[in-house]
């Protein structure tokens, strides 16, 4: 059997009942969508006696039928950053299985979309689709991300605006990289949406110690030095009474 277990963000927030499910499972730690910090890798092994082989896209992808192969006949454990079923690959993992007639059972667990939704004080049927900054190259500039806040604005929906993340060194886009990278983008659209004035929620590391939340501007996020870690950023549409309540009181 194969079992897609969410470890949540935080070393707290891994549910008792996927911990006795690790007990029993060979694991493996998804480490192409997600980092599992090592710390987090650590106690797993210490609480289930058992040792955690980093899974890399080659192997969650190319080598997925050797993984696969492994369930047929034992219990496997993906431990997965967050919620399973958020990233693209672990629903192809999913359908895989059920392909080859291996059982899956999904193990959910806190995710960073809830907790930024959550923490923002806006309310969460006013979102509108999510999108990425990417980071920009000479020869890769994705502007698709804009068009997502451009249509959500139009429609009075908040954006939830991911910043690129390297697993390598643990941390996104510099803030003020991507706020420049956003400047640029929409330089080459018409109907200006963003300005200095134009607020903005940086929401950094959420969950963790060094956490930060701000409610602010573009022109001061762009001068914002964070530490290390998973930044992501809201653009909100226009704020309802109760939203305005809720973030005097938030920030």
């Amino acid at each position: 059997m194969l079992h897609l277990v969410g470890i949540g963000l935080t070393k707290a927030d891994l549910p008792a009942g996927s911990l006795e499910i690790c007990k029993r499972c060979a694991l493996y730690a998804d480490n192409y969508t997600t980092y599992v910090p090592q710390d987090r890798i650590d106690q797993i092994e210490y609480l289930t006696g058992r040792s955690v082989k980093r899974l890399d896209r080659s192997m969650l992808e190319e080598s997925l039928p050797v993984l696969l192969g492994e369930a047929e006949n034992k219990d496997v454990a993906i431990l997965i950053g967050g919620d399973p079923l958020i990233a693209t690959t672990h629903k192809i993992i999913f359908i895989a299985a059920k392909k080859a007639g291996i059982e899956v059972r999904v193990h959910h667990a806190a995710s960073i979309i809830t907790v930024l939704i959550g923490e923002s004080g806006l309310d969460f049927y006013r979102f509108g689709q999510m999108c990425t900054i990417a980071k920009w190259t000479d020869n890769y500039k994705p502007v698709s991300f804009y068009e997502t806040i451009q249509r959500n604005l139009a429609s009075n929906l908040h954006s939830t605006v991911f910043l690129d993340y390297e697993i390598s060194n643990n941390s996104s886009l510099e803030l003020s990289k991507a706020i420049r990278i956003l400047r640029e983008a929409e330089s080459s659209y018409n109907g200006k949406i963003i300005d200095d004035a134009t607020s903005v929620i940086v929401m950094h590391s959420m969950s963790h110690h060094n956490e930060r939340k701000m409610f602010t501007t573009i022109a001061e996020a762009s001068g914002m030095v964070l530490d290390p870690g998973p930044t992501s950023i809201i653009i909100p549409a226009k704020l309802s009474d109760i939203e305005k309540e809720a973030i005097s009181s938030m920030y």
